[in-house]
Parts: C-alpha cells; structure tokens; sequence
C-alpha cells in the first residue's frame, strides 16, 4: 500500500485528512475545553513531530479550519488552507466561534496579524467563555481512523472540493485494507468501493499519478479479497465434511 507511515488502529495521519495544513494562530487553551461549547469530536491523530488530537471548525461562512494539540503541548493550533481568501477574517471568525478571549490568543501568525489586529479593532474585543476544567473530550475511545475520514467527507464533498474529496476516499480505502475490527471480507470490499470513487476523479488522463497509486491500492485489496474469499470456501468445505462424518 502507498501510505507514508504505518498507521496505528486508532490514529489518522493528519495531512491525509484536511487540506488545512498552514499553521495561522496558537491559543492557549486545551483543544478539549476550546471546543467543548460546541461539542465536536476530537479525533486522535499524528504527523511527523508527534501525536496529536485534532477537530475541524466550520464557520458561518463555510469554510472550515482544523484545530489541533500536540501530545505534551498544553494549547490549540489553529490550521487554514492558503488557498482560502480573507485569511485575517477567518482567523477573527475562529476566535468568535470558539469564544477565545484576548488573553488566550498567543500567537498569529505574521502575514496575517496586522489584518486580524485591524478586525479586532473595527468589531473590538472578542467575548470570551467561562470554560470549565471539567470538561471532557468529546472522544469515544472506540473510534477508528475511518471515523475521522467519514467525518471529513461530510466537510469536504465532492462538488466544492472534488479533489481532496477523492483523496479522502483514496485514503478511507487504505484504513479499511488495514483495519482489523470487523470481517475481513467485509472490510477489503469496502476499501474496493473507496479506491472506485476515488478513480472516478483521479482518472488516468487528468492525474496519471495519482491514478496509478489508486489503481495499485485497488489491485491489492481485490487480490487479499479474491484470497479471503478462497479461504472462505475452503473453510465451508471442510465444514461441510465435518458435518457429512458427523451425520455418518
């Protein structure tokens, strides 16, 4: 498979999962008591420095950031997609979501601080939140990668981010070759149909690359399926000789 790292049962790579990977702002509140108001669910997760805990924040105007905390870093990051327009709006747009008060504002990022300090000045300060250090993860211990992927397919679909989205599938496809909970069988044809819907975007003609990553992942899983499935039969076989001896 074409995955950059092995993965752990219960963790999602973070670049594979949000194309908001641009580090615009730190806060220093814990990403539990940041987003408990809101209730979403934090998702355990990892990247090249470290594991981390991660969350997505949809604001009124559509777009979406990622919130994160690094294991052993007291305090949550905030990531954006450059591609986004009006970068200071949606950093200020953030904090007014997540009701972060000034003094909880630690860093902005310099290409975008005089915009947000202006934002902050014309509309004046942000109204901060009593939070409570009671407050706990919005996380169920049982949740898998998949979990993570199917949530940032509700965010990231296909008709305003066609291309992510099929990554999204792409990389659901490789969670599911991987994934040990449930039937094996079940699992490979599941990770078929996700490298299916990611081809009908990577075609061969407009990401030849990436179409042939896909077409390698799926070739892998319909292969362990074809060989589950022989497994399968051989095992009802033997059962059936079983009962045959039995019944004699």
């Amino acid at each position: 498979m074409n995955s950059q790292m092995p993965r752990a049962s219960r963790r999602v790579r973070f670049e594979e999962v949000t194309p908001a990977h641009e580090y615009a702002a730190f806060f220093s509140v814990s990403i539990a008591l940041l987003v408990a108001h809101l209730g979403l669910p934090i998702f355990d997760g990892y990247d090249d420095l470290d594991d981390l805990q991660l969350t997505f924040l949809t604001l009124p105007s559509g777009e979406t950031v990622t919130l994160g905390e690094y294991a052993g870093v007291p305090g949550t990051s905030i990531y954006i997609d450059v591609a986004m327009q009006n970068i200071p709006q949606i950093i200020f747009d953030s904090c007014q979501q997540l009701r972060v008060s000034r003094p909880e504002i630690e860093w902005v990022h310099p290409d975008w601080q005089v915009g947000f300090e202006e934002l902050c000045v014309e509309h004046g300060e942000i109204e901060g939140i009593k939070r409570s250090s009671t407050a706990k993860l919005q996380q169920n211990n049982e949740r898998e990668p998949i979990d993570c992927f199917y949530h940032a397919l509700e965010i990231y679909t296909r008709p305003r981010f066609s291309e992510h989205w099929a990554m999204l599938q792409h990389n659901l496809g490789l969670a599911y070759f991987d994934r040990i909970k449930g039937e094996r069988w079940e699992n490979l044809q599941r990770s078929i149909e996700c490298f299916d819907k990611s081809l009908e975007v990577f075609t061969q003609d407009k990401f030849s690359g990436k179409w042939q990553i896909n077409q390698e992942d799926l070739s892998q899983s319909q292969e362990a399926l074809k060989i589950e499935e022989q497994n399968i039969s051989k095992l009802v076989q033997i059962v059936k000789l079983l009962k045959a001896g039995i019944d004699e």
